[in-house]
């Protein structure tokens, strides 16, 4: 018993549902007979209504079944009030209905009563009580013609209903107008009107009696199936509150856990509207290196850093004072004077719709700051590094370009020996024809065509030349034939003196838009590599081969050569700068490197290296979006 009454002081739930049960009992209790009597009465006034209505059928047979075939009939037969016990004589159908009414009331025990305003003569010291003249009103004022009222009559609770007599028959309205007894100016009466009142009296006290025991049956039922639903949902809400209790307890205390790591980890702050700091966390004071006590009460002018401008804060205050929230990132001072970088949010703080001051959220963005710093910095650094190496590669190509140039006038002047030899040998013939006066007109002019058209050859080598290493930067159509063709007509006449095979198989007619100038030195650096290497492993029949075709979305040129390959010891070193193969090292080691470089930074494409069955391949690919 103690501990329900301790449960029932405790729980939150258990007085409410206590309360409203009484209440609902109560109510219930005076609820159900209310309505019960209600609903009793309604079904009285209903029945006596009925009984009206059969009284009046009564006398309306009696008027067009009995009155009319007298009046036809019998006309000897009279009409009057006085009838009983009197020859010739019938009751008029008021005394009908008033003898019927006496009958029934005392052969049962429900009383009838019919009365008016305007009784006849004969009854005219009739005093109406104080209900019957209520009731006259009343039924006058009531649409439907009927009012009932509770009463007590001889110590007895009775129900009283007085329902309006109309007017229905021709007949009725015109005896009333002409009767003899009639105390009203003719032609008063019409049909339709209301003539008086007949009223049922019906004794209730046995029906209340019945009601009560079964109202209290009723109401006892209800009470006890409410005590049961009261006392199970009564358990089922008192588990359900102890559930909710508990988490309850567990919300508060992951509520205190949350806070806890709120003010351990978030830098955080309140101000009032004047900005002087109500709140701070730990988290504020660890970062600030200021304590609680040293915060509270100051502005947070205490961290500014002199490094921010005051238009950042004028900003700030202007927007949180329209009632704005302002996010931006500030530099901040602590204690020692060391400085740290916070990312804040700031927004208006409000306390029942009031405008109070003003929140702000921060996190520590110093390491980010320092990296972004470290970033550029190393952005400087590395923009200064590439700047330098292609500084360094430009330095390069141009020294592999020299030695290129100078392996060129070689192949030239190797190109020039016979042209010069041809020249010299008919400028002899015509000065020994021309001193012994020999010379004739057509020889001369055969030897002249010959010097001619060496003339013209060296010309066409000096352009080659040039062309070749002109410093053009400027991207333009070409195919693999033109790139091709010019360089075979340098290195074609030192190959073949060399005993060396060029076979050309150009399957790629495709123009394209690249550095023509860079590619033709790459091509020639790459047959120039062969033919060394030819010459310096001592092959018996050497071979080289240029294959150009297209595959997928590649223009590719194969250069291969039939002299052993390369050693897979140093295939991944083969295009390093100042890397060389050559027993003679007379070689730069730049060539590969920047034909490599040439390829793929410049033409955007890739030169690579394998070894076949015969020798070493160079394939260089250029993609199809540079096509025409």
């Amino acid at each position: 018993m103690n501990k329900f009454i301790r449960i029932f002081q405790t729980s939150k739930i258990l007085i409410p549902v206590f309360i409203t049960s009484i209440l609902l009992g109560v109510f219930l209790f005076f609820y159900i007979p209310i309505t019960m009597e209600d609903g009793m009465i309604k079904n009285m006034v209903k029945h006596s209504k009925s009984d009206v209505q059969r009284l009046q059928l009564q006398r309306e047979y009696y008027v067009s079944s009995v009155v009319k075939d007298i009046k036809k009939f019998a006309p000897n037969i009279k009409f009057d009030y006085d009838h009983e016990g009197v020859n010739g004589k019938l009751p008029f159908p008021t005394t009908v209905v008033h003898n019927l009414t006496k009958l029934y009331s005392q052969r049962t025990d429900v009383k009838f009563a019919l009365y008016s305003e305007y009784p006849f003569l004969n009854r005219k010291d009739r005093v109406l009580t104080p209900f019957q003249k209520k009731a006259i009103k009343m039924v006058e004022k009531s649409p439907d013609g009927i009012y009932f009222q509770k009463d007590t009559i001889d110590g007895k609770e009775v129900l009283r209903v007085a329902v309006a007599d109309y007017m229905t028959q021709q007949a009725c309205v015109n005896c009333h107008n002409h009767s003899a007894l009639k105390d009203w100016p003719e032609d008063k009466w019409k049909l339709g009107d209301k003539r008086g009142v007949l009223e049922i009296i019906t004794p209730i006290d046995s029906e209340l009696k019945e009601m009560t025991i079964s109202r209290n049956k009723v109401v006892f039922t209800v009470i006890f199936i409410m005590v049961l639903l009261i006392v199970y949902y009564s358990f089922i809400l008192l588990r359900r509150e102890n559930e909710l209790n508990d988490k309850n307890e567990r919300l508060n205390d992951d509520f205190n856990d949350l806070f806890e790591d709120f003010d351990k980890y978030v830098i955080a702050s309140k101000t009032d509207l004047k900005g002087t700091i109500t709140y701070v966390s730990n988290r504020f004071c660890e970062i600030s290196g200021y304590t609680k006590e040293e915060l509270i009460g100051k502005n947070h002018n205490i961290l500014r850093h002199e490094d921010m401008p005051k238009s950042l804060f004028k900003d700030m205050w202007k927007t949180i004072s329209s009632k704005q929230s302002w996010e931006g990132e500030i530099k901040n001072k602590n204690k020692n004077g060391s400085f740290y970088w916070v990312k804040a949010n700031i927004s208006p703080l409000y306390h029942n719709e009031k405008h109070i001051g003003y929140s702000a959220i921060r996190y520590d963005i110093t390491d980010r700051k320092k990296i972004n710093e470290l970033n550029n910095t190393l952005k400087q650094r590395i923009k200064e590094e590439i700047a330098q190496s292609r500084k360094k590669d430009q330095q390069m190509l141009e020294q592999s370009r020299l030695a290129q140039m100078g392996e060129m006038i070689s192949m030239i002047a190797h190109q020039w020996r016979q042209p010069l030899t041809a020249i010299s040998s008919a400028s002899g013939v015509i000065t020994l024809k021309a001193r012994r006066d020999k010379l004739e007109s057509s020889l001369a002019l055969e030897l002249a065509q010959k010097i001619s058209d060496y003339s013209q050859h060296l010309s066409a080598t000096i352009d080659d030349f040039r062309e070749f290493f002109k410093s053009n930067k400027t991207k333009k159509e070409t195919d693999f034939s033109i790139i091709l063709n010019s360089v075979k007509n340098i290195v074609e006449e030192s190959i073949t003196s060399r005993n060396i095979k060029l076979i050309q198989n150009i399957n790629c007619t495709s123009k394209f838009v690249s550095y023509e100038n860079e590619l033709k030195q790459v091509v020639l650096n790459l047959i120039k590599n062969a033919e060394d290497i030819l010459l310096e492993n001592d092959i018996e029949k050497p071979v080289i081969k240029i294959e150009a075709f297209e595959k997928d979305d590649k223009f590719i040129l194969e250069v291969s050569d039939n002299a052993g390959g390369v050693p897979s010891d140093i295939m991944d070193k083969i295009f390093d700068p100042y890397f060389s193969t050559k027993l003679q090292k007379d070689g730069t080691g730049l060539g590969l490197y920047m034909s490599k470089t040439i390829i793929e930074d410049h033409c955007e494409g890739i030169l690579s290296i394998y070894n076949n069955d015969e020798g070493a391949v160079f394939k260089i690919e250029l993609t199809k979006d540079n096509d025409v």
